[in-house]
């Protein structure tokens, strides 16, 4: 990697996180909640200047890299998106330029568009697509699966050192907004993915009927005596991942599955594709770095040969 100071900057929907990166290591972090839905009249070069300015003053030659949603059409400025399979020389090829009043260039990285021509459908990334490309140059050649668990779940299917065919599940958005207020929201605490009641919901998403009838199902538990009120969030957990999985697991045969991150979202999808009979292999390390990393070395490679 080039012995320059690297900014890495994760700016999503709803917070920023950003890393000071000096000689390839991770010397300094920083969060703002103020993600691009979240700015409060504030421009993004104020933002970033805010949180990160005083890394500037301390290392004139600071790179700025940013992935996530600030490359979206909401944020500072549009990345448009790299088709599907797509490698990670595809996503450094794509990036564009902004300039900011303090850091000067600061390059934005594109997301990824997965279009399936017999469905008519498009599913899109920005953001996991970082951390897909830490994990690239690691994966067998063969086709590997790759699940970032979370608000937006990714299911995405790699071949050869490219991104191809992935699908989106907002399993972690749907869980929070039926346990706050819903028929089956129940009394108890976070979900355990240890509990009985969870591998009921898994059990039950798999009965005829559809996802939204499982759902409903969550209430006839407890009317049956089967559960009770504190059973009901790890039963809707289970049904909302006994879905989502049972519907990834089409696209990824019988591949193990690399799955990233050790948040109660990743724990929870680990405990159901064991239930499920599927191999998962964590992935704890920071793959957003590695991916950020190789991209680095990429964009300054050299200054894209005379290019922005």
């Amino acid at each position: 990697m080039s012995l320059a100071p690297y900014l890495f900057v994760d700016w999503g929907s709803t917070n920023l996180r950003a890393k000071l990166v000096l000689r390839g290591d991770v010397v300094a972090s920083r969060e703002s909640p103020e993600g691009i839905r979240h700015c409060k009249g504030r421009d993004h070069d104020e933002i970033l200047t805010s949180l990160c300015g005083d890394w500037k003053t301390a290392h004139p030659d600071l790179r700025v890299i940013m992935s996530g949603m600030i490359g979206s059409r909401e944020g500072w400025r549009e990345a448009p998106y790299v088709d599907a399979p797509a490698g990670i020389s595809d996503l450094a090829e794509k990036a564009v330029t902004v300039t900011s009043r303090s850091f000067g260039a600061i390059h934005l990285l594109p997301g990824v568009r997965c279009d399936d021509a017999e469905a008519g459908t498009t599913d899109v990334m920005r953001g996991e697509e970082t951390q897909v490309a830490g994990l690239l140059t690691d994966l067998p050649h063969e086709e590997s699966t790759i699940c970032l668990p979370g608000t937006h779940s990714k299911w995405v299917r790699c071949r050869d050192g490219r991104i191809g065919h992935f699908q989106t599940f907002p399993t972690g958005e749907a869980f929070a907004l039926l346990s706050r207020d819903s028929l089956i929201a129940g009394s108890g605490g976070p979900p355990d993915p240890d509990s009985p009641a969870f591998a009921r919901g898994l059990e039950l998403s798999g009965k005829a009927g559809g996802l939204l009838h499982h759902l409903f199902l969550g209430r006839t538990e407890m009317l049956a005596g089967r559960a009770g009120a504190a059973d009901l969030p790890g039963l809707l957990s289970g049904i909302l991942l006994g879905h989502e999985i049972r519907e990834a697991m089409t696209i990824g045969a019988d591949a193990p599955v690399y799955l990233i991150g050790d948040s109660p979202a990743a724990r929870a999808t680990a405990r159901a594709l064991e239930w499920f009979g599927r191999e998962a292999i964590p992935v704890r390390d920071d793959v957003h770095l590695h991916g950020m990393t190789i991209l680095a070395d990429l964009l300054a490679a050299p200054e894209r040969e005379g290019g922005a």
